[in-house]
């Protein structure tokens, strides 16, 4: 792999924060049952929180749709309810439009949301927490 297409390889792989890094499903797109938590159009982007089955157990996940390539759809993971993420995955959606899962909880501490961006969500870029 030449200099640049590893470069662009590795731009395009998942980066997780301190959430178990485990624990993360790296491809639901093969997950089955997937649904749509929740919701949000962000500069005419949808910006969705998923989840489904993957390999027996329960995770989430975000997506984006309506892109045009040069968008990020990062998702975030809250381990102790406080709505600050503990973890996050995100990727460049002209390789990939949707994120590593996480692992569901019956917990009210575990909570995920989705938003159009490398860094940080914030109100102005991202679903309900969910």
């Amino acid at each position: 792999m030449t200099g640049i297409a590893a470069l662009a390889f590795a731009a395009s792989l998942v980066t997780a924060g301190s959430a178990n890094a485990a624990s993360w499903y790296s491809d639901p797109n093969s997950c089955t049952g997937a649904a749509t938590a929740v919701s949000r159009i962000v500069s005419g982007r949808t910006i969705q929180v998923r989840y489904g089955n993957c390999d027996g157990t329960q995770h989430g996940w975000g997506r984006i749709l309506n892109y045009d390539g040069s968008e990020y759809i990062r998702f975030e993971v809250d381990t102790n309810g406080d709505r600050s993420p503990d973890g996050y995955s995100y990727y460049r959606a002209g390789n990939r439009n949707y994120t590593a899962g996480y692992p569901t909880s019956n917990s009210s501490s575990r909570a995920f949301r989705a938003c159009m961006s490398t860094g940080p969500c914030s109100s102005g870029n991202a679903t309900a927490w969910w």
